[in-house]
């Protein structure tokens, strides 16, 4: 289903305006239940099913220069955690950047 989505939401998008792309990954079982997957798992969704199909559409250096974004129940318990996946860039942070000290605490562990 997510390469689904990456193949009809960039269909028709020419290459020249790839490197502008931020691609957000969040699981929809994750969307409001304060529930997150683990680094592994979201790596291989970002991996098999964001990047595969980019790197068929746009080759593969593109494929890995794009923005690709996880979300879902970001924490700054499990941060670090998403942060050092090989495929994931950073994080979308939903409902922990309203708590300021646990908002700090996230940017401090993507900067590590």
């Amino acid at each position: 289903m997510v390469s689904r989505q990456i193949r009809a939401g960039l269909k028709g998008l020419e290459a020249e305006f790839t490197p502008k792309i931020v691609v957000a990954y969040e699981p929809v079982w994750a969307i409001g239940t304060g529930r997150a997957s683990n680094g592994v798992d979201a790596n291989a969704v970002v991996r098999d099913h964001i990047r595969k199909p980019l790197a068929e559409m746009y080759g593969e250096e593109t494929a890995q220069a794009i923005r690709v974004l996880y979300g879902g129940s970001v924490t700054a318990v499990n941060a670090v955690e998403f942060f050092d996946q090989p495929d994931i860039d950073g994080a979308l942070v939903g409902g922990a950047s309203l708590k300021v000290e646990e908002f700090v605490k996230i940017t401090q562990a993507a900067v590590k």
